[in-house]
């Protein structure tokens, strides 16, 4: 109790002057209500006995003076708590939120955004509910009791010293069922806090669950969780019934005491008659005010639970940018960056990036290349200070970026990630978040060089088109070049693209990527991408596997040594889309380098490339389902996959074996025979894939006995 009590005058302090008027006015009310029963002792004895009017009308008209004085001021102090109570959530939800901002990325990966909407929704309207139940109920019942037990034991301190015993009878139970009561209000706000979450996973993967046919166990999930809920609830109220049973039991007996000793007292003459019906009224106020004592004890378990997890959440560390020596970075068009020996992993127990230097001059052009896993968004990740190396440095202008002052540089920043979120808001306000003061004419200049214009001025509302549920009313590309042009608009000395174009058409990407070289001609870009055909014109490449950087050079510098660049490059080469991207075509020599046509001749493998069909599918939807017939081999001409297996123990149902990229393959062993598929693929971005049946390669083996008996083995070996 003393803690929440802390807490609450501690949010008070900085409105000293309304708190103090607040308990001013709360004073005068509870004077009133504390003191105005003793007013029946004298109007009987003084008045009502004797029969004397006059002074019997002067009693009356104080007592109604009194009344409207106090009454005014506890109108007063309504006026002043919900004044200040509004103030205090005010404050709250500012410091929350501007918390939030502070908090590094890492807190919101291990963080469901459910658990978070949870602290403004649940959590701060406890503590606001609390506050005014404590301030009112709470200081009025306290103060009538403190008030009528002096009075009591003025009119007759036998039966006030009885009261008090029986008080502590009333209190007793509460309190003893406090601590339970704190622990069973935790699991349920934890229980609620997670139905919460749940409940907007569940309507933000919609797609998902439509696509895969998911409802029946999403449905099954949730009744799961809605059952946890319930024995929380159920626990929650049961305990709640006995705090206020246990008093009000306890009460019944003292009344049915105080009334029996208290007629026994009159009756024998050691108190007047007006003395025990003031006692009387007395004491139903005072146990009134006792019993409202009791039904704010399971406010202030309630309040306690909040209040320690908005604690625990202000307790989080802040990233490390705001530092009052933290060094300014002055604006300047000349941005270099320079990473040296840089170690980092999301868990002290796997390193994502072992040892990387590299070297970016100002007004160069560089890439990240590699498959996916491989560490190149991560290290991009750095040099946008989400994280801090575990060892190792980086480096802008030759500042150490631990040391720099992350507002000064992320204002110099153009960024453009692979999935970009939309606010809720007009396409102009969404475009000008990269220079909120833009003029309109800047706006549509940028978003004529994003190729997005066009299709805004198509829309009824132009640009004052509002966008909706993070932009679910676009396409992937569509969003993809609002974010684009979000980036241009800034006109930044340092631009960061992380798969920005991942989610175009051919034709789209040639025309983004016509406008990002020439934004590159007067600032550092720095490019994250999988597709090295987008990348081969930049200054310098720099190679990622396994979370070490194997090369870097210009791209014909590393063609021609060889290495993992190169085989990159060739298992991306040898595959074209038409410029709608909806066909897609292979070349002889690019199957070859299928382990299980390689060494075939060209003529066969010619003939091969005509079998296959283009099939393409939109991102969230399913290629295949684990457990299908498996009668197709998929080849990604262009897009991203994910490849995961049910796992009943796995949180999300599932576990994730791999990422596939342009040039990877799978389905292979469909090829061979009629066996279920033993995993899922799903398209993480819009994939183009070129699809070869089963019968109808077996067909053509049929044709050639001599290359069938090998393809079979290799398809053999390599289900092995």
């Amino acid at each position: 109790m003393l803690t929440v009590l802390r807490s609450m005058l501690g949010y008070m302090r900085p409105y000293k002057g309304l708190a103090a008027l607040f308990f001013l006015t709360l004073g005068l009310d509870l004077a009133f209500v504390s003191i105005a029963p003793l007013s029946f002792q004298v109007i009987i004895d003084k008045a009502v006995e004797p029969k004397d009017m006059a002074f019997f009308l002067k009693i009356m008209l104080v007592l109604g003076i009194t009344g409207v004085i106090c009454l005014g001021a506890g109108v007063l102090s309504d006026y002043t708590l919900a004044k200040l109570n509004t103030r205090v959530q005010d404050d709250l939800r500012k410091q929350l939120f501007a918390h939030l901002q502070r908090l590094p990325l890492g807190f919101y990966q291990k963080s469901r955004s459910g658990d978070l909407v949870a602290y403004f929704s649940v959590d701060l309207p406890a503590i606001e509910g609390a506050m005014a139940v404590i301030l009112t109920t709470g200081i009025k019942s306290l103060t009538v009791v403190v008030i009528s037990a002096i009075l009591l034991f003025y009119l007759q301190w036998s039966m006030a010293l009885l009261i008090l015993l029986g008080a502590l009878v009333i209190f007793i139970g509460p309190y003893l069922l406090s601590r339970r009561a704190q622990v069973i209000n935790t699991a349920y706000r934890d229980e609620l806090a997670a139905m919460t979450s749940e409940l907007h996973e569940n309507m933000k993967a919609q797609k998902v669950i439509k696509g895969f046919n998911l409802r029946d166990a999403m449905m099954a999930k949730f009744t799961r969780r809605l059952q946890s809920l319930f024995i929380s609830s159920y626990k929650k109220n049961i305990l709640g019934a006995q705090l206020e049973r246990i008093p009000m039991v306890s009460l019944l007996l003292i009344n049915f005491t105080i009334i029996g000793f208290g007629s026994y007292l009159a009756l024998t003459g050691r108190i007047t008659v007006g003395a025990l019906v003031a006692f009387f009224t007395m004491y139903t106020s005072m146990g009134n005010a006792m019993f409202g004592l009791t039904f704010i004890l399971p406010v202030f378990a309630e309040a306690q639970v909040s209040m320690d997890r908005i604690g625990q959440l202000l307790d989080e560390p802040p990233e490390a940018y705001s530092r009052p020596n933290s060094i300014v970075l002055q604006e300047t068009r000349s941005l270099d960056v320079t990473v040296k020996e840089v170690t980092f992993g999301y868990s002290e127990s796997r390193a994502v990036l072992e040892n990387i230097s590299l070297k970016i001059p100002a007004g160069t052009t560089a890439a990240f290349v590699g498959s996916s896993g491989s560490g190149k968004s991560t290290l991009l990740q750095l040099l946008l200070g989400f994280y801090e190396p575990a060892a190792g440095q980086i480096e802008i202008n030759g500042i150490d970026m631990r040391s720099l002052n992350r507002d000064s540089y992320r204002d110099q920043i153009g960024v453009v990630f692979q999935d970009n979120f939309l606010f809720h808001g007009t396409l102009l306000e969404n475009i000008r978040l990269g220079k909120p003061h833009a003029a309109r004419e800047e706006v549509v200049t940028a978003a004529r060089q994003a190729e997005i214009h066009d299709f805004i001025m198509s829309l009824p509302d132009g640009y004052d088109t509002m966008v909706q549920d993070e932009g679910n009313n676009f396409s992937g590309g569509q969003r993809q070049r609002l974010a684009i042009a979000r980036a241009i608009l800034r006109n930044p000395t340092l631009l960061l693209l992380d798969e920005a174009t991942s989610a175009l058409d051919p034709i789209s990407e040639a025309a983004i990527n016509r406008t990002f070289a020439e934004l590159s001609r007067d600032r550092t870009v720095i490019t994250v991408t999988h597709r090295l055909s987008a990348v081969a014109a930049m200054d310098q490449i720099y190679v990622f596997d396994r979370g070490k950087l194997v090369d870097s050079g210009r791209h014909e510098q590393m063609l021609e040594r060889g290495g993992y660049y190169k085989m990159l490059w060739d298992k991306q080469s040898g595959l074209s889309l038409s410029n709608s991207g909806k066909d897609a075509a292979i070349d002889p020599q690019r199957l070859a380098l299928l382990p299980f046509f390689r060494g075939i001749d060209t003529e066969v493998l010619q003939e091969i490339t005509h079998l296959f069909n283009t099939e393409t599918f939109e991102a969230g939807q399913a290629v295949i389902h684990e457990g299908e017939p498996g009668e197709k081999f998929y080849l990604i001409a262009r897009g991203r996959v994910e490849v995961t297996k049910a796992s009943p123990d796995a949180e999300a149902g599932h576990i994730r074996l791999a990422v596939l990229e342009d040039g990877d393959h799978f389905g292979e062993i469909a090829l061979l025979e009629n066996v279920p598929r033993t995993a899922t693929v799903t398209a993480l971005t819009p994939c183009v894939c070129l699809t070869l049946q089963r019968k109808v390669l077996v067909y053509l083996l049929s044709k050639h006995p001599e290359i069938d008996a090998y393809v079979r083995d290799t398809l053999k070996e390599r289900r092995s």
